[in-house]
Protein backbone atom coordinates (compact mmCIF):
# COMPACT_ATOMS: atom_id res chain seq x y z
CA UNK A 1 0.00 0.00 0.00
CA UNK A 2 3.03 2.46 0.68
CA UNK A 3 4.80 1.96 -2.57
CA UNK A 4 1.25 2.85 -4.63
CA UNK A 5 1.26 5.68 -2.30
CA UNK A 6 4.56 6.79 -2.39
CA UNK A 7 4.34 6.12 -6.64
CA UNK A 8 1.10 8.48 -6.74
CA UNK A 9 2.61 11.06 -4.93
CA UNK A 10 5.66 11.33 -7.02
CA UNK A 11 3.52 11.41 -10.32
CA UNK A 12 1.42 14.18 -8.69
CA UNK A 13 4.09 16.37 -8.05
CA UNK A 14 5.80 15.62 -11.35
CA UNK A 15 3.12 16.46 -12.90
CA UNK A 16 2.53 19.48 -10.87
CA UNK A 17 6.17 20.74 -12.04
CA UNK A 18 5.92 20.84 -15.42
CA UNK A 19 4.87 24.09 -16.37
CA UNK A 20 2.24 24.88 -18.51
CA UNK A 21 4.07 24.85 -22.54
CA UNK A 22 2.17 28.33 -24.67
CA UNK A 23 2.43 27.40 -28.63
CA UNK A 24 3.92 30.72 -30.20
CA UNK A 25 0.96 32.02 -32.05
CA UNK A 26 2.27 32.94 -35.76
CA UNK A 27 -0.76 35.12 -36.21
CA UNK A 28 -0.49 37.63 -33.08
CA UNK A 29 3.43 37.79 -34.37
CA UNK A 30 1.86 38.46 -37.94
CA UNK A 31 -0.25 40.99 -36.56
CA UNK A 32 2.33 42.67 -34.50
CA UNK A 33 4.65 42.78 -36.98
CA UNK A 34 2.51 44.20 -39.52
CA UNK A 35 2.37 47.87 -37.63
CA UNK A 36 6.20 47.27 -37.31
CA UNK A 37 6.12 46.94 -41.21
CA UNK A 38 3.88 49.72 -41.92
CA UNK A 39 6.16 52.11 -39.31
CA UNK A 40 3.70 52.11 -36.43
CA UNK A 41 6.31 50.59 -34.04
CA UNK A 42 6.03 47.99 -31.46
CA UNK A 43 2.65 48.55 -30.03
CA UNK A 44 1.17 47.16 -26.19
CA UNK A 45 1.06 43.63 -25.84
CA UNK A 46 3.09 43.05 -28.71
CA UNK A 47 5.95 42.67 -27.04
CA UNK A 48 5.80 38.66 -26.79
CA UNK A 49 4.63 37.90 -30.44
CA UNK A 50 7.76 40.21 -31.36
CA UNK A 51 10.23 38.76 -29.51
CA UNK A 52 8.58 35.16 -30.71
CA UNK A 53 9.83 36.01 -34.18
CA UNK A 54 13.41 37.37 -33.32
CA UNK A 55 13.74 34.34 -30.89
CA UNK A 56 13.98 32.15 -33.76
CA UNK A 57 17.65 32.54 -34.58
CA UNK A 58 19.52 29.48 -36.38
CA UNK A 59 23.25 28.96 -36.35
CA UNK A 60 25.90 26.81 -37.23
CA UNK A 61 28.95 26.28 -34.97
CA UNK A 62 27.95 29.03 -33.21
CA UNK A 63 27.60 31.18 -35.67
CA UNK A 64 24.71 33.30 -36.62
CA UNK A 65 23.50 32.31 -40.20
CA UNK A 66 21.19 35.01 -41.18
CA UNK A 67 19.71 32.73 -44.77
CA UNK A 68 19.02 30.15 -42.48
CA UNK A 69 17.53 32.51 -39.86
CA UNK A 70 15.47 34.08 -42.49
CA UNK A 71 14.03 30.98 -43.79
CA UNK A 72 12.82 29.48 -40.49
CA UNK A 73 10.88 33.13 -39.59
CA UNK A 74 9.42 33.25 -42.87
CA UNK A 75 8.06 29.57 -42.26
CA UNK A 76 7.12 30.29 -38.75
CA UNK A 77 4.66 33.20 -40.34
CA UNK A 78 3.55 31.97 -43.11
CA UNK A 79 1.60 29.25 -40.93
CA UNK A 80 -0.50 32.35 -40.72
CA UNK A 81 -2.88 32.79 -43.50
CA UNK A 82 -2.84 36.10 -45.00
CA UNK A 83 -4.12 37.98 -47.70
CA UNK A 84 -1.37 40.11 -49.49
CA UNK A 85 1.57 37.68 -48.51
CA UNK A 86 2.03 39.47 -45.00
CA UNK A 87 4.46 37.03 -43.67
CA UNK A 88 6.59 37.05 -46.75
CA UNK A 89 6.65 41.30 -46.30
CA UNK A 90 7.92 40.51 -42.60
CA UNK A 91 10.43 38.24 -43.33
CA UNK A 92 12.22 40.34 -46.37
CA UNK A 93 12.52 43.08 -44.08
CA UNK A 94 13.20 41.63 -40.65
CA UNK A 95 14.26 37.61 -41.26
CA UNK A 96 17.74 38.29 -41.00
CA UNK A 97 18.06 40.85 -38.48
CA UNK A 98 19.44 39.80 -35.26
CA UNK A 99 18.15 41.21 -31.67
Amino acid sequence: MKKVISASLIAIALAAQAAPAFAKDPCETVLCMAGMLQGKGTVDGCAGPVADFFDIVKKKHGKFKPDATEDARREFVNQCPTPGGWGDKIADKYGQVRM
